[in-house]
């Protein structure tokens, strides 16, 4: 039987060394697929505590293993790496040191929380059968992804069950938000060029311009998802990026958009993306330009195992007690590229509450990002909690 009370004693005994890790990790952030001083950060963590460090995979990723006695489960618990490029405003000792890098989805704190975990199993005394790795990966932000990578290069062979928090501004820190079933929706990124013909600002008649011909692609885009999914089915078309021109007098010949749809079921998914083609086809050529349309691997929905979602829960609430588990009710319409791992096994992510009670909620992605960081040995506790009890399922 899994002890609780000493497994939070361990985790609140950690918290000071885990947040000076999130803290080192906050000021030293590193874009996708660069990971590299943060992987070095996490393989000098792990062996200062005699860990083994089974190597890397998908360089800058990493693998390490702890193993119990032979037999039982392989339980794996994920960790993102990477930063958003973007400027940190918050005016804190550890914001970040480095200009235009910043930390604002948490994958410092999962970072830091992962190697919690390992250290407390390596402090209790308890005897299983099995083995819990640990994955450490890079780009979760960008394309290509870096959980479908690694899945690609072998990272989940032999892995019965996976685990991995996301931490969520929108819950009081203390309290993890679970969900069955699906969890995150399916994100297809799209990068779309519009052509035209560079001219002078002031003869735009001899020109086709991308910038107005641009200003109506957008206008159509955002039209598609009101007027063709369904009312009750979530969807979002959302822009995030366009780029034309290099100087006030000269129109472009080019302007650059990219952005995401967002959907939970694969009928909706294919209506929007063929509405875009269709739009963006009969725009560019009314005004005589022309397009190119691209849509990058998606990223499948997050997909809660039931069962596993259930025991979790069960878990939480006995650590945490019953107000201490919040019950996610909607499906969130942001992508997680953790659903690569649950193609190959069962699993769960959970929400790790972050937000300090009484304060305005920081949400992700924006430049004054933070955490709660009593949330830390929260989430320590919980996960090692977690797979120590999957572990000893096995073991009976």
């Amino acid at each position: 039987m899994v002890n609780l009370k000493t497994i939070r004693e361990i985790a609140n005994r950690l918290a000071p060394e885990i947040v000076a890790l999130r803290r080192t990790f906050h000021q030293y952030p590193e874009l996708s697929w660069k990971e590299r001083k943060t992987s070095e950060r996490i393989r000098e963590a792990l062996l200062a505590d005699g860990l083994e460090i089974e190597g890397e995979i998908c360089p800058p990723g990493l693998i390490a293993e702890i193993r119990g006695t032979p037999g039982g489960k392989t339980v794996a618990v994920r960790a993102d790496m990477d930063a958003l490029p973007m400027h940190d405003a918050k005016e804190v000792p550890y914001a970040s040191k480095v200009p235009g890098v910043m930390h604002a989805c948490g994958h410092d704190c999962h970072m830091a929380i992962a190697i919690g975990v390992a250290k407390t199993l390596r402090q209790l005394d308890a005897e299983w059968s099995g083995t819990v790795r640990f994955i450490f990966q890079p780009s979760e932000e960008t394309t290509p992804s870096g959980a479908e990578e690694m899945v690609k290069a072998g990272v989940m062979d032999g892995v019965d069950e996976i685990f991995a928090f996301h931490v969520a501004p929108e819950i009081p820190a203390g309290k993890v938000g679970v969900r069955e079933g699906v969890l995150t929706a399916y994100c297809t990124e799209f990068n779309l060029s519009v052509f035209g013909r560079s001219g002078h600002a002031a003869r735009p008649h001899q020109s086709v311009d991308t910038v107005f011909l641009s200003s109506r692609v957008l206008s159509a885009l955002y039209e598609i998802v009101p007027s063709r999914t369904e009312p009750f089915i979530p969807a979002v078309l959302s822009v995030g990026k366009v780029v034309g021109g290099t100087k006030a007098n000269v129109i472009p010949e080019r302007v650059d958009i990219a952005g995401s749809v967002r959907t939970i079921d694969e009928f909706t998914r294919n209506e929007i993306l063929s509405a875009m083609e269709d739009r963006v086809a009969a725009i560019t050529r009314m005004y005589g330009g022309s397009y190119q349309l691209e849509f990058p691997p998606p990223i499948p929905s997050v997909v809660n195992d039931p069962t596993l979602s259930r025991a979790v829960r069960r878990l939480a609430v006995e650590l945490l007690s019953e107000s201490g588990v919040h019950e996610i009710e909607k499906v969130s319409m942001g992508g997680e590229d953790f659903s690569w791992y649950l193609t190959k096994a069962p699993g769960m992510l959970i929400r790790l509450g972050a937000r300090t009670e009484g304060e305005e909620v920081r949400y992700l992605h924006t430049h004054d990002f933070d955490v709660d960081e009593r949330a830390l040995p929260v989430g320590v506790a919980l996960m090692t909690a977690i797979v120590l009890t999957r572990l000893l399922e096995s073991t009976r």
